[in-house]
């Protein structure tokens, strides 16, 4: 429901402003960072940082004197995961199809212009990033973000992608709309999408749509693994039928 403008609190507003303003790709801030993103005064931004730092929604970053993300807004990230309710009826399949295919397997939401992740089952790790519950990534260069990306209409997706910056995390991502487009259109007709070293060097992945009772796709379950030991082809014939087949459980059970 939205608000009115007399029903609005413009400083619960701000302050939300300023939290929104931390990214994965930006989690520290200067005073005069946030001054400039948001074109409000620094006395204005300083005084709501003062706030949220009482409240421990944000911290001070010592050294780089800067702020970042304090612990409430993970508490609050945790318990907003919590409330999703889907994770407690998937995490044990996710856990299945990673003992099934001994490679790690995830599950993640979109959140913007990011994935986060809500369930994860590691065997091996491939990736230079640590990835734990809560983790975001960008959602154009992920198996699992282009599987939440394929379901929406285009002119949907051209939007969330504004809110951040198509950036090349090796030569294989993908950049260009037109070239991100048509990607998006096979993934939808496929069933399930690929991510061959899109990220980061040889890491290789699918990714699979969960569906809610109503036919909607509200998560997207992957497998990942070292494309050093396992090839292209050998993805699509062996392991892609045991991820549709997990995420087809989970949008069955979702369904009951």
């Amino acid at each position: 429901m939205k608000l009115n403008s007399k029903s609005r609190s413009q400083s619960l507003i701000r302050g939300l402003e300023i939290l929104k303003c931390f990214t994965p790709d930006k989690p520290v801030l200067r005073l005069i960072d946030l001054s400039n993103q948001l074109n409000i005064a620094k006395s204005t931004i300083f005084r709501y940082l003062s706030t949220l730092q009482d409240l421990d929604y944000i911290t001070k970053d010592e050294h780089s004197k800067g702020y970042k993300l304090g612990i409430k807004v993970l508490d609050l990230g945790f318990t907003a995961l919590k409330g999703l309710g889907f994770t407690d009826i998937a995490t044990p399949y996710v856990e299945e199809l990673a003992r099934q295919c001994q490679e790690s397997a995830s599950i993640a939401v979109l959140d913007g212009f990011y994935i986060v992740y809500v369930a994860r089952s590691a065997t091996k790790r491939w990736m230079s990033t640590n990835l734990t519950i809560g983790t975001k990534l960008p959602a154009y260069c992920t198996c699992l973000g282009k599987v939440l990306l394929a379901y929406k209409p285009f002119s949907e997706v051209k939007k969330i992608l504004k809110e951040g910056e198509l950036r090349s995390y090796t030569p294989n991502t993908i950049t260009n709309l037109d070239v991100l487009e048509k990607e998006l259109l096979s993934i939808k007709e496929n069933g399930y999408a690929i991510n061959n070293q899109e990220l980061e060097i040889g890491l290789l992945s699918a990714g699979a749509p969960i569906y809610d009772a109503k036919g909607s796709v509200i998560a997207a379950i992957n497998i990942s693994m070292s494309s050093a030991r396992v090839s292209l082809e050998e993805l699509k014939q062996k392991y892609i039928p045991k991820l549709i087949q997990v995420a087809e459980k989970i949008s069955f059970k979702l369904e009951l």
